[in-house]
């Protein structure tokens, strides 16, 4: 009874509605509290599951119906410079900023775009160079180890493509 009462009041005196999720950035230069701190401060989103031909614009009008947004970055593949399924929304720095964010991440998180599921999360802001998928390949890891057909996320992941690539040159 005691754990059940402490996790509400920890909930009551948390200053957002929205969960701050499990997964830590791992370049995030500082300690895991300092992260926590700069998340729940934050008004910055991590928008990921993104088709690989989600324009900016989109992201921008489905954003701006939760309030203002400063600005959009997309994820880009590092060697092709080509989108690679995520990005990052951040709402301009004034005051109601947090509930705006907030309300994205709650009315937008599970919602379809280009026929997608996308997930929304917390983001310590954004720095250049994090735009950048971290892939040995140069876009996102995840893609590289999918082993299913996604025509939104250019196909087979890039280990299959690469196996596949190898087994129909060995044929010729």
């Amino acid at each position: 009874m005691s754990s059940i009462l402490s996790t509400t009041l920890s909930g009551l005196n948390s200053d957002s509605y929205c969960e701050i999720s499990h997964y830590r950035d791992q370049h995030f230069q500082g300690s895991r509290y300092l992260q926590e701190k700069a998340l729940r401060n934050s008004c910055t989103l991590y928008v990921g599951n993104l088709s690989f031909y989600t324009t900016e614009e989109q992201i921008h009008e489905l954003f701006s119906k939760c309030g203002d947004v400063k600005r959009i970055v997309m994820g880009l593949d590092k060697v092709k410079k080509t989108p690679c399924g995520f990005c990052f929304v951040e709402k301009p720095a004034r005051y109601y900023t947090r509930a705006e964010a907030e309300h994205a991440m709650r009315f937008i998180n599970g919602t379809r775009l280009d026929d997608r599921i996308i997930r929304t999360d917390w983001d310590a802001g954004f720095k250049e160079g994090r735009q950048y998928g971290r892939g040995k390949t140069g876009g996102q890891v995840r893609d590289e180890y999918r082993i299913d057909y996604d025509v939104g996320r250019g196909g087979f992941g890039k280990i299959v493509q690469m196996q596949k690539t190898s087994q129909q040159t060995a044929i010729y």
